[in-house]
């Protein structure tokens, strides 16, 4: 089944290949190389990685990068598993991207270096939580950096960001054969809202990794990182908010947040997109959120609606937006 799978992936790429070649700039030397030193199944994997990374990380891909996250992963895909999928090897254990850190090579060094510090454990979650325990007390946390270093720079300083050890565990993760798939999500509360983890594929199904923040199951929205995958229904009963679009189409001017209460404060979930101009459809966890309606003009917020919102297991609550539209700019007597 495997083989008749990457099959298929290649009968697609040739023309998708060559239209990405054609529209590089001063890289497409080195992946027309490449593409002619591999073939099979490993072939396959770096059309994926071709077709699936950004156009900046094509331009700048060099052969380091590329061998240590590509031969990387392959050496470390039957760590934990008698049979991974290749949906699951090709977009949680492949790819080299956990945030916004810049590209390197991090796998071979950084599997050195937790091979000096961790024993092998008998399931993939035992496993991901010894890396996450060396992890937590090798790097302490500092206040949130303008830029995610690399996650071999993170090391030797000893501390970072709360993204950035995130970055660095997730790369971890994968680096020792761990399939892991970054999750943001945001909780109810008047502390810190918004949390990262990972889910570890353990050869059935995703278990969250998340020692150190509330029970998931809590969890008000939650969103695969970076696809920004909406999968609070992994997590929770959910139940659905859907919005009517504003019927004036001056785009550019209006916006539209969901907010999590907190106390006397409130917190924007971010990620959403939710559209003023489009009929939205977004799954949330059940409970209470608040929906937020502003109009701008010439950078001064002229008007905000607010709107109380319950979000039921099962059901739906539906808001038209034209309601908020008719508040703010009063139509015409």
């Amino acid at each position: 089944m495997t083989g008749l799978i990457l099959s298929a992936i290649l009968l697609l790429l040739p023309a998708e290949r060559d239209s990405l070649l054609a529209e590089m700039e001063t890289n497409s030397g080195f992946w027309v190389d490449v593409f002619k030193q591999y073939s099979g199944d490993t072939l396959s994997y770096i059309d994926h990685l071709f077709l699936t990374i950004s156009a900046e990380d094509r331009e700048t891909m060099n052969s380091t990068v590329l061998e240590d996250h590509l031969l990387g992963a392959i050496n470390s895909r039957n760590n934990f598993y008698d049979f991974l999928p290749d949906s699951i090897f090709l977009n949680y254990l492949l790819p080299y991207r956990i945030s916004t850190e810049p590209l390197s090579s991090y796998r071979s060094a950084l599997g050195a270096w937790l091979g000096r510090r961790i024993q092998p454990e008998d399931t993939p979650l035992e496993m991901a939580d010894a890396i996450r325990t060396v992890i937590n007390h090798a790097i302490t946390l500092t206040e949130a950096g303008s830029d995610a270093p690399p996650p071999t720079q993170t090391i030797p300083v000893g501390q970072a960001s709360r993204e950035g050890r995130w970055i660095l565990l997730g790369a971890s993760l994968r680096t020792m054969g761990i399939p892991a798939r970054p999750v943001m999500g945001w909780f109810p509360g008047v502390d810190r809202n918004l949390y990262m983890w990972f889910d570890i594929w353990n050869g059935q199904e995703w278990l969250p990794l998340s020692a150190g923040m509330p029970p998931v199951q809590y969890v008000k929205a939650a969103v695969e990182y970076p696809s920004m995958k909406n999968i609070t229904a992994d997590y929770r009963d959910t139940g659905i908010l859907l919005t009517a679009p504003l019927a004036d189409f001056n785009e550019g001017e209006w916006s539209v947040d969901l907010l999590i209460p907190s106390g006397d404060d409130t917190t924007v979930i971010n990620n959403l997109n939710l559209n003023p101009f489009r009929r939205n459809s977004v799954e949330l966890g059940t409970g209470e959120f608040l929906l937020r309606v502003q109009f701008t003009r010439e950078n001064e917020i002229v008007g905000t609606w607010l709107q109380n919102i319950e979000i039921s297991a099962d059901s739906t609550s539906v808001i038209d937006l034209t309601e908020a539209e008719y508040t703010i700019i009063p139509l015409p007597r």
